[in-house]
């Protein structure tokens, strides 16, 4: 069981650095927290508005916004607390890392390499087999590689993006005739030739290790993640509350162990990061656990996991946002 008393881990801005630092929030939504919105692209939009009005609730000066230009402008920030953008490249998530790093502005997260790792998930997987954490067998497909539309392998797989979020344009494989589906979907000139991979199914559970930097990488419980009925699956609309296909609870049962220990082996390697989740499957009949990806600037709304891992321990989510703020703030002060 994780330490049942963290109130000693606990870190708050003191009043000169709420005074001292004016705080960009950037992300998707910053500037735009409306109903149409809402309705539009969901959660998404409530939990952005949740940090925003946190962030303020603390007490920090916060100017709130979502052009990535106005970083390339004159700046009067202190700190950046970003979350997520929406660019049309590849990688758009480390571009506010780079920009940030290069005009010198401590921002929330990692620095753009140890990033790369959350979007890429080849990188990830080959940071897990690097610290031997095991992964199950996965193949790149590039469209416009030749003989990438014939590609079938027997067997069960997922089907996903390789730079891709919240579960987008995951496909079950199961048949030959599914894998053809599959591979035209990827071939589909809406994806502008972008890589998908390949992934082995893993029968069994879905577990998620929150890790809040901070307090002890053992500190929060492991969440199992339950997803559509068939495959246990999650799936985009699940995770975005459009469909049922999605709950979470606290996990202690076979595999948990394993995954918190999996997971602090990959939170040691690249920390810096300020807070993130590690997902995994679980198969119980092979006592087999593998690592699916890390997700870093993840979401932190009042119903994610983060949050609720925190107030397990009593940590409300003022005091969280304020937590990881300060310890991001302050590592990065101390840096320069």
């Amino acid at each position: 069981m994780p330490p049942s008393d963290l109130s000693t881990y606990i870190l708050r801005p003191s009043p000169n650095e709420i005074r001292g630092t004016h705080v960009l929030f950037h992300t998707k939504h910053a500037t735009e927290l409306t109903q149409e919105r809402t309705k539009r692209y969901g959660y998404t939009v409530v939990y952005h508005g949740a940090i925003l009005k946190t962030l303020r609730s603390i007490g920090l000066r916060v100017t709130a916004g979502s052009d990535p230009e106005m970083l390339l402008r004159d700046l009067d920030f202190d700190y950046i607390y970003f979350t997520q953008i929406d660019e049309p490249f590849q990688g758009h998530e480390l571009l506010i890392p780079c920009i940030a790093a290069y005009r010198e502005i401590p921002f929330l997260g990692p620095p753009a390499p140890m990033r790369a790792l959350s979007e890429d998930k080849i990188l990830g997987k080959a940071l897990a087999t690097s610290v031997g954490v095991d992964v199950a067998k996965h193949v790149v497909i590039n469209p416009i590689l030749p003989g990438s539309s014939n590609l079938s392998m027997p067997g069960r797989w997922v089907l996903k993006p390789r730079n891709g979020v919240m579960s987008e344009h995951l496909t079950f494989i199961e048949s030959e005739t599914s894998w053809h589906a599959a591979l035209a979907g990827v071939a589909d000139p809406r994806h502008s030739n972008r890589e998908f991979i390949a992934e082995e199914f893993v029968p069994g559970l879905n577990l998620t290790v929150p890790v809040i930097e901070g307090f002890p990488l053992d500190g929060f419980p492991v969440f199992v993640e339950r997803g559509e009925p068939r495959n246990n699956i999650l799936t985009e609309s699940g995770k975005e509350g459009r469909s049922p296909d999605y709950a979470s609870e606290p996990y202690f049962g076979p595999g948990a162990a394993m995954a918190s220990a999996a997971a602090a082996l990959l939170a040691a390697a690249i920390s810096p990061f300020d807070y993130a989740r590690f997902d995994f499957r679980f198969d119980p009949e092979q006592n087999r656990l593998v690592f699916l990806e890390v997700n870093m600037n993840c979401a932190m709304g009042p119903a994610a996991v983060i949050p609720r891992a925190a107030a397990l321990h009593g940590i409300d989510y003022q005091t969280l946002v304020g937590h990881v703020f300060t310890y991001s703030l302050r590592r990065q002060v101390r840096a320069s």
